[in-house]
């Protein structure tokens, strides 16, 4: 995931906070591929362009950014309905590349 893609969404136009950022991302990345499947490596070209995954990786990297401090004055419902949305979209299109996937897998052996 591109960092600057990130801080364009959180409104961080500094490098001040580029380590902590990027930590996120990476815990982000972890969370969302293992709500997809239990095996990201072997099907992690499915994570490769596509847009529900960085939709998600963007939100819940924003929201552990935004949300640092112990105290919350804004609801977090739109990041709830977001995340949500977007794991749905890729959990139904992962049953379908795996699918595929697994076709192609059975069809080589023949």
């Amino acid at each position: 995931m591109d960092i600057e893609k990130v801080k364009r969404h959180i409104r961080v136009i500094d490098d001040f906070e580029d380590e902590t950022i990027a930590m996120y991302i990476e815990w982000s990345e972890a969370k969302i591929k293992g709500a997809v499947t239990d095996d990201p490596v072997v099907y992690g070209l499915f994570f490769d362009n596509n847009q529900n995954y960085e939709r998600a990786v963007v939100l819940l990297a924003s929201h552990y950014f935004n949300n640092r401090l112990p105290m919350v004055d804004k609801p977090q419902y739109n990041l709830a309905f977001g995340l949500r949305d977007a794991l749905s979209h890729m959990r139904a299109d992962f049953i379908r590349y795996k699918k595929e996937m697994d076709m192609d897998i059975d069809e080589s052996t023949y």
